[in-house]
């Protein structure tokens, strides 16, 4: 599922609630992402795994099964060294 919104409505937020739920790792683009999402995190007063960059991420670990990627188009603009004119997916969209 894609949580989608304008900037500042929550979708983070929303990230670290079932980060700390499931224990999953929040992947972020920068390390000032990742540094702003454990503040946030601290202030929300959740225990969440330590956020990481995409150069941090183990692509191929057996320990890590599923993550959470905060603002992906970021993400996935900073994987392929472009950026984004348009995307797809297929995935289910639930607006903030």
């Amino acid at each position: 599922m894609i949580i989608g919104g304008r900037r500042g409505c929550g979708k983070t937020t929303e990230l670290i609630h079932i980060a700390s739920e499931k224990d999953l790792y929040i992947v972020c683009a920068s390390y000032q992402r990742v540094k702003h999402v454990a503040k946030l995190a601290d202030k929300l007063e959740l225990k969440i795994k330590y956020p990481i960059t995409i150069e941090e991420l183990p692509l191929r670990s057996s320990f890590i099964k599923e993550v959470l990627v905060d603002d992906m188009e970021d993400v996935l603009c900073s994987l392929i060294g472009k950026p984004i004119y348009k995307a797809s997916t297929s995935m289910e969209i639930q607006e903030m």
